[in-house]
């Protein structure tokens, strides 16, 4: 990651998923995605699988709106208190949660869908930090980013 690469903060909302420019930077428009904790429809602890996979589908698509304009080699963070606390289910050594690591929460949140017992698994698969995991799996992927850079 280069340090001259653009920074962008994530927080992923009820309604909304804001992707802002940090404090400081060279000043581009704020991004914001239709999709959040509440408008992806997952519902039932955990969401069914067809749940997730329509969740996936609408991410995907407002992703691919925004991708052009994080720049090359953009670099993503949070403050999101939500976000730190899905992270504390993963590898996520040094404040750093890299794209394998959320894919590794993803397949523990597929596999709690397909019916893996709770006592298996302690990762949260409520609604909201499913969509939550949904949405930053999606904007990793598609937005060609290498993880979530975790700040205080």
């Amino acid at each position: 990651m280069s340090a001259a690469a653009p920074l962008w903060l994530l927080l992923i909302q009820e309604r909304v998923t804001l992707i802002q420019q940090a404090p400081g930077a060279q000043k581009a428009a704020d991004l914001a995605l239709p999709s959040g904790t509440a408008t992806l429809r997952l519902h039932g602890e955990p969401p069914t699988p067809l749940q997730i996979e329509h969740a996936i589908e609408s991410v995907e698509d407002a992703v691919m709106n925004v991708r052009a304009h994080l720049g090359a080699a953009a670099r993503l963070a949070t403050r999101d208190a939500a976000l730190h606390a899905l992270a504390r289910h993963a590898d996520a050594a040094g404040g750093w949660l890299g794209i394998d690591a959320v894919e590794q929460l993803f397949s523990r949140l597929a596999a709690r869908a397909a019916g893996r017992p709770a006592a298996q698994d302690a990762l949260p698969v409520d609604g909201a930090s499913a969509a939550r995991l949904v949405i930053l799996r999606e904007l990793l992927h598609h937005g060609a980013l290498s993880g979530l850079q975790l700040i205080d």
